[in-house]
């Protein structure tokens, strides 16, 4: 899956869990500033991230996820890791 796909869905659960419509997400947007998640948003998002992909992102790795890019980035990792898992 590439960055693209990733970045569609992560717009769909966003959709999905703020009840809110968002144009497109860019790397730089700021999570807080940018699409005005509070940490309640933060919480539900990773909860549908989390059920959808079948990771688990720790709260160490969230406190860093500041963009919608570093979440990306972030989930792209779990997802990389999940499938090196798999294969081994």
């Amino acid at each position: 899956m590439d960055r693209k796909e990733l970045s569609a869905i992560v717009l769909e659960l966003l959709e999905k869990e703020t009840g809110e419509s968002y144009p497109a997400l860019d790397d730089s947007t700021s999570l807080r500033d940018g699409l005005n998640l509070d940490s309640l948003d933060m919480a539900g998002l990773v909860l549908h991230i989390e059920s959808h992909f079948g990771v688990q992102i720790e709260t160490e790795l969230l406190e860093k996820v500041t963009t919608v890019g570093k979440l990306l980035d972030t989930l792209e990792a779990k997802l990389a890791a999940k499938a090196a898992k798999k294969a081994a």
